[in-house]
């Protein structure tokens, strides 16, 4: 049982983060949450490690630069104990008119039924590409 709640609050968080309601995602993760955005230099806006705070700016960017939300899927999920690793495909319009669509693999760590530990993988250069340049 512990498995499938833990991947419902995972697409629980992710559609309060879709809708850009971070009061809402915010209270599927502990207050010592960290999302490590995995980058070499950490030079982009989204790489390197965020807090809880980080994360609520995060996903105010997200809903300013794509206000008809971020559309993420699930592909694949492996899950054991308190550790869920899931694979995601986004799709979101830009205000610019640009179309994001990035493939990630996420690592989550749970405890006490919170997330405590996010760490993402995507295609940095399609960031880049699309918010950036």
């Amino acid at each position: 049982m512990e498995t499938a709640q833990n991947k419902q609050t995972i697409l629980n968080f992710f559609e309060a983060f879709s809708e850009g309601n971070s009061e809402k995602a915010l209270q599927y993760l502990d207050d010592t949450v960290i999302w490590q955005s995995m980058g070499i230099k950490g030079e982009l806006p989204v790489s390197g490690k965020m807090d809880k705070n980080g994360i609520a700016e995060l996903i105010k960017m997200v809903k300013a630069a794509i206000p008809k939300g971020l559309k993420l899927t699930p592909v694949g999920w492996t899950a054991e104990g308190d550790r869920v690793a899931a694979e995601f495909i986004s799709h979101g319009i830009l205000t610019n008119g640009r179309e994001y669509n990035n493939p990630y693999h996420f690592l989550f760590l749970f405890m006490d039924k919170k997330i405590v530990y996010i760490k993402e993988y995507m295609d940095t250069l399609h960031v880049k590409s699309v918010f950036v340049d």
